[in-house]
């Protein structure tokens, strides 16, 4: 997987911020607005090089700095959480694949290297094997007085940050160039190539956590705000007529919100295709998930397996996991609507994408469900195209017609 830093001027292409989230966020930061004098914006983005043995490596990335040629160094990513991420999802036959993690406001100037900070355990899958094997990374890579390792990639040749433009950045988890001996693994980080960086067809998917923050502009369906997370980190979100809302409450300033979606590459902010109000003060505190595909779906029982495409707040132990409702499951459809346990089902049974929350027991490999929703992929996005389908709205409240902010 690479970790990508690139570094755009003034005239630098609008379509190299298009990027579509992947897994779980949280902690990511804003890539919207201008710059001041003296400084200059620079996210980052990790991908993944190519290796044959192993069909997951999840790793959880925790913080992300780099390295000024002279003073301390300057944070450009930071979640306390961790962001779990399965880094062979960020290649596949076509070549790289994207995930954006987040980026900050910095000084203009002139930077060595990055520091990768990650989980001391990554969990990998050989090929054609559903339990993965924890392996523990390599413990000379932890500096003294921590607890997690940190992975640094020196720059081949030092990159400049300029105060115009948007400075990117691209760290690749070479897995190619990953050591394994025994339960042991030495990971490696390199400097990426750039090829399929502009294609928002190449980002993976994500999701964000946080509070809106300012008022809401616009008039629904296409809405505008910022979203704040962890550390006083921002982004601005778009909705448009595709966008899902759904949750406790009315989209309003100060609601708790999980937002999906994907980065427009003309203008750096996040395009929803799917927010859910949380209750007030849940922020921070947000329950296992999971998305993937539904098979062995037994509806009188309320059980089903899910094979995992994507995950937050826990790292899978297998590439499946078994799912189990109780009588105080809350049932949704793709647009947002509340549905009886039979109506779920029998929708689950046609589009068997699905997103899960709960309790999740890692002896039994089992997720009690609290939530579960329905994901209709086809109608995402669509606002980088001429034309699209969109979600109907539901009555009342979360109708984007009636209502939605007050």
């Amino acid at each position: 997987m690479k970790i990508r830093f690139r570094f755009l001027t003034a005239l630098g292409s609008a379509a190299a911020m298009a990027v579509v989230l992947a897994g779980c966020g949280g902690g990511g930061s804003s890539v919207s607005g201008g710059s001041v004098a003296g400084t200059g914006r620079a996210v980052v983005y990790i991908t993944d090089s190519f290796r044959e043995d192993f069909a997951h490596v999840w790793a959880t990335i925790y913080h992300v700095e780099i390295v000024p040629q002279s003073g301390a160094n300057i944070v450009l990513f930071d979640n306390p959480a961790g962001v779990s991420v399965d880094l062979k999802t960020l290649r596949d036959s076509t070549g790289a694949r994207f995930s954006f993690l987040g980026g900050m406001t910095i000084p203009a100037g002139t930077y060595t290297a990055i520091k990768v900070t990650i989980g001391p355990t990554l969990q990998l899958f050989r090929n054609g094997e559903a339990v993965g094997s924890p392996l523990t990374v390599d413990p000379t890579l932890i500096p003294a007085g921590s607890t997690n390792p940190v992975l640094i990639d020196t720059f081949k040749r030092p990159k400049t940050v300029t105060a115009a433009g948007i400075n990117t950045m691209i760290v690749d988890f070479n897995l190619a160039k990953f050591v394994v001996r025994g339960s042991n693994v030495l990971p490696v980080v390199e400097d990426g190539d750039e090829n399929g960086l502009g294609d928002v067809n190449r980002h993976n998917d994500n999701d964000y956590d946080g509070t809106i923050t300012g008022a809401i502009s616009g008039t629904a369906p296409d809405l505008t705000f910022t979203l704040s997370y962890a550390n006083a980190q921002t982004i601005t979100v778009m909705t448009t007529a595709s966008t899902t809302i759904f949750g406790n409450a009315t989209l309003t300033t100060g609601s708790v919100v999980d937002v999906s979606g994907s980065l427009d590459p003309a203008t750096g902010n996040l395009v929803a295709t799917q927010v859910r109000v949380r209750p007030a003060g849940s922020n921070g505190h947000l329950p296992p998930r999971a998305r993937g595909t539904a098979t062995n779906i037994n509806a009188a029982a309320g059980t089903f397996t899910l094979t995992l495409n994507g995950n937050c707040s826990f790292v899978p132990g297998q590439t499946t996991a078994n799912v189990v409702t109780t009588s105080t499951t809350t049932y949704v459809a793709d647009n947002g609507s509340t549905l009886s346990e039979a109506d779920f089902f029998t929708a689950l049974a046609s589009t068997p994408e699905v997103t899960v929350e709960g309790t999740y027991d890692a002896a039994s490999n089992t997720f009690t469900a609290t939530t579960l929703k329905i994901v209709n992929a086809s109608l995402n996005g669509g606002w980088e195209h001429d034309h699209h389908g969109f979600r109907p709205g539901i009555r009342n409240k979360d109708d984007w017609g009636h209502g939605l902010i007050h």
